[in-house]
């Protein structure tokens, strides 16, 4: 952490501590997108930190994607950190709560390369509950209910965002939905897997038992290399890997 912080911060700055950290880097941020929203009080700071100073998006290789799927957006940080690292990339940015859809629009709303979708990411089209599980705006949580129910958002499938994006392929699919990876990879349709270069996920046991297991499940682990960067578990399919790694 020391050598990351002394790489975008001056000297005098590193003594003072995390929070002198965050106040430069926003600034120098805000400098670069001044419509960028973090809202007081929230969980937005926690998510910058980890996006733009831990570095938890960054990939072991050098890459040129051309689509980027971000599940689970939140307030648009990580489409922000996408379209600054892979500027020629369409970025699809897929959030479900309207207070974190909002600010997703006003942070990316000049920027022309990402595309916002309201939704929840979900294995089958359906009708999705959110639930807010009291730990902060970047943690509502969706669940399947009934068309009769008093359902919140529709769901949205990887496969029709993909049909929809005019590729053919997913170069990097970000996954943070909060639990919902487990009705992914447990699905019986994962057809999209096969379509899918690097996956950066979060896991959620901890809302959802049993979201580490399915992903590994759905998965042969002698097809991908994958690496743990923060609460991200990183997986670049082997071809892929190959075809930049040299």
């Amino acid at each position: 952490m020391k050598t990351l912080i002394k790489k975008i911060v001056p000297k005098q700055l590193i003594d003072l501590g995390l929070e002198a950290v965050t106040f430069y880097s926003l600034k120098k941020y805000k400098r670069k997108y001044p419509n960028l929203t973090i809202r007081r009080g929230e969980t937005d700071k926690n998510v910058f930190r980890s996006i733009f100073i831990s570095g938890e998006f960054k990939l072991p290789i050098d890459i040129d994607p051309k689509l980027i799927i971000d599940a689970g957006a939140y307030t648009g940080l990580s489409a922000l950190y996408y379209s600054s690292t892979y500027p020629s990339a369409k970025i699809i940015a897929i959030e479900p709560e309207s207070s974190n859809f909002d600010t997703l629009e006003k942070n990316t709303m000049h920027l022309p390369n990402v595309s916002r979708i309201k939704a929840g990411l979900w294995d089958k089209n359906a009708f999705l509950k959110i639930t807010d599980r009291g730990t902060g705006k970047w943690g509502f949580k969706v669940e399947e209910v009934s068309e009769s129910d008093d359902f919140d958002i529709k769901s949205v499938t990887i496969d029709k965002v993909l049909s929809e994006s005019g590729f053919d392929r997913i170069d990097i699919l970000k996954l943070d939905i909060e639990g919902s990876e487990k009705q992914l990879f447990s699905s019986d349709d994962r057809a999209w897997l096969d379509k899918v270069n690097v996956m950066v996920i979060e896991l959620h046991d901890r809302i959802h038992e049993g979201c580490t297991e399915s992903l590994y499940a759905a998965i042969d682990l002698n097809e991908w290399k994958e690496y743990k960067e923060g609460e991200k578990v990183i997986l670049i399919s082997n071809d892929y890997y190959k075809a930049y790694a040299g």
